[in-house]
């Protein structure tokens, strides 16, 4: 049902430094070691030997990324090879791809100012639009003349006529020349020698002036010739650049594959620049690799290293586990669950990978709460549609789906009849009380199941006095079954006595006992934070196992749903009634399945995770040949 990570085994690989980067490509290839991060505090090995290495390297791959996001097609993925790339051949890669970038530079900044004036035009040819129904000299339009003055701008289509009428007792005289939505664009001509200032007028139209381009000079049909004329010759422009551009590149592909396929083999050494350590020819590797592959790695490098080397596997310390890397062990079936684990966090080293428990418990629930034959059907069949496009999302929908067909035939539920199957157990809308009641059994469980995997995690962790006396640990525990058994016993009896009392009492001294321990600052300080703690504690495991009411609620809410359809479909004639109980389940399918998917989550993130899984893990990442 859960699995803890795999055991890891610390890695130290002394070294001739020549042989360094053939080590780091056999690793990579074998996809095993996990590198760790070299200590300050190692003063005998203070050089970084690949440092340099990776300099080069970053700058390949940062000019090999710039030129190569300008071609389509993709790269040969290189042959399997057990060579290295020396420092000097990224160099000469380097220094040749400097090259090929300035040129590209060249043509990419040649594209950007042909495309700037390229949209200027455009902006120039739409703007010209407008003032195509003008027959005149736009020119004319920005010069003020001796005789006649002229005003282009806009004005609200509602106030324009009003405007013409006011205009006219000026002697002026407007014409609208171009609409769109709601705003007029009009010309305004007049007498320059009256002595009537039109500007208040204008104004009180909600007038705005137009600037007219200073390219705007002729007659609109002669100008619109022109640009169109002056963009074909840009596209032409345009193309004659993408055309060298390509050519370019065609020149250059053999070397841009050769620099493809050196980035991918070089990536294993020069990753370890701020891993590997070393003092002169000497070089110090550490890593982490699961504990079944330590004799095939030394194998490996007893093959391929060409000089004596030194090396070492160890298990972890104690005080090493939060820097081990969670290797979780691989399965098609509970892999999106492991995804939808690792939304919340990774297990530690030596935590429980909550992966197939979180899969059993979200699956039950689901049903529990989304009980149907035909919905659950349904939702399996939308799962394997999903299958080939979407396989983790599938996975789920079938299991989901399943389950729901599962609880639908002990609730005697299909689309929402409950008269046409027999149900194995009963409807819960025929008992809600004791559905309730089984909402609260299911929490306690899961809660008591989560408080055990709270106590193995700590004392695997090595931390002994948290596994019994916290929260979390045993006292955590026994103050949870003191209280099913307090509540039990005032439900069930009508009973609290002497003997309830001191077993909550007992467990909560040692959780209060433990938390003073663990909290700091002055005496009122810590007073305080241990009874606002010890508070916290008590409410959290209350309204902890009261949440999972929402199991029945959920429950008892499908059948409401379904009631609610047949109540609406029963006032239909038999078409209508079809078609609302078509359309009803519909609606409780994706809506209320939505729903209930997302409270399954939330139970086991925040009333199941919380109390045992830190998450506070690192995901084993091996040194590897990317492809």
């Amino acid at each position: 049902m859960w699995s803890t990570p795999l055991a890891m085994k610390k890695v130290s690989l002394y070294m001739v430094d020549t042989d360094a980067p053939l080590a780091a490509m056999t690793l990579a290839r074998m996809a095993v070691m996990h590198p760790l991060e070299a200590h300050d505090d190692d003063q005998a090995l203070q050089d970084y030997p690949a440092a340099p290495y990776f300099t080069v390297y970053h700058d390949l791959n940062s000019r090999f990324g710039k030129v190569s996001a300008y071609l389509e097609k993709p790269f040969v993925q290189p042959a399997t090879s057990n060579g290295v790339v020396t420092l000097d051949e990224l160099q000469a890669l380097n220094e040749q791809l400097k090259d090929l970038w300035a040129q590209v530079s060249e043509l990419e900044e040649k594209q950007r100012r042909q495309n700037e004036k390229m949209n200027v035009t455009r902006q120039l040819s739409a703007s010209l639009q407008k003032f195509s129904a003008l027959d005149l000299d736009l020119g004319r339009l920005r010069r003020r003349g001796r005789f006649l003055r002229i005003v282009v701008g806009t004005v609200p289509a509602a106030n324009f006529d009003q405007l013409k009428r006011a205009l006219s007792l000026d002697g002026f005289m407007i014409k609208r020349f171009y609409s769109s939505e709601g705003i007029d664009h009009v010309v305004v001509f007049g007498s320059s020698q009256q002595r009537e200032d039109v500007h208040e007028v204008l104004d009180s139209a909600d007038f705005r002036g137009l600037e007219i381009p200073q390219e705007f000079s002729g007659s609109p049909a002669r100008l619109q010739a022109d640009l169109n004329r002056q963009i074909e010759q840009e596209t032409e422009a345009r193309k004659e650049v993408k055309h060298e551009l390509t050519d370019l590149l065609s020149m250059h592909i053999s070397e841009l594959q050769r620099a493809h396929d050196h980035l991918l083999l070089a990536r294993p050494y020069a990753s370890l620049a701020t891993v590997l350590r070393g003092r002169g020819r000497l070089v110090f590797l550490q890593g982490w690799v699961p504990a079944g592959r330590d004799l095939e790695v030394r194998k490996k490098l007893e093959r391929d290293l060409r000089f004596p080397f030194h090396i070492e596997f160890s298990a972890p310390e104690k005080e090493e586990f939060e820097r081990v890397p969670s290797l979780l062990e691989k399965s098609w079936l509970l892999k999106p669950f492991q995804g939808l684990v690792r939304n919340f966090g990774t297990p530690g080293y030596r935590e429980v990978d909550p992966s197939g428990l979180f899969a059993l418990s979200y699956i039950l629930m689901f049903g529990m709460m989304f009980g149907d034959i035909g919905h659950g059907a349904v939702i399996a069949l939308a799962g394997l549609a999903l299958w080939k496009h979407f396989p983790g999302v599938a996975i789920v929908a079938v299991l989901a789906g399943l389950s729901s067909v599962f609880f639908g035939f002990i609730y005697g539920s299909l689309f929402g009849y409950e008269h046409i199957v027999q149900p194995l157990w009963m409807s819960p809308m025929h008992d809600p009380v004791r559905i309730l009641l089984v909402a609260v059994l299911w929490g306690a469980s899961f809660i008591l199941i989560a408080n055990l995997l709270a106590i193995r995690n700590y004392l695997a962790s090595g931390l002994t006095e948290p596994a019994f006396f916290s929260g979390k640990g045993v006292a955590g525990m026994c103050f949870y079954l003191a209280v099913l058994y307090a509540s039990y016993q005032l439900f069930n009896n009508n009973q609290f006595g002497w003997l309830e009392g001191l077993l909550l009492l007992l467990p909560m001294v040692s959780i209060m006992r433990f938390q003073w321990r663990q909290a700091t600052g002055g005496l009122v300080e810590r007073v305080l934070v241990v009874l606002i703690e010890g508070l916290e504690h008590i409410i959290s495991t209350v309204s902890g196992t009261l949440s999972f009411l929402r199991v029945a609620a959920f429950s008892l809410n499908h059948v409401a749903l379904a009631a609610a359809v047949f109540a609406i479909a029963g006032m239909m004639d038999t078409f209508g009634h079809a078609i609302t109980i078509v359309l009803g389940n519909v609606f409780i399918i994706v809506l209320e399945g939505a729903i209930v998917a997302i409270q399954c989550l939330r139970l086991e993130y925040y009333e199941g995770f919380s109390r045992f899984f830190s998450g506070k893990g690192s995901a084993f990442e091996p040194l590897r040949i990317e492809t």
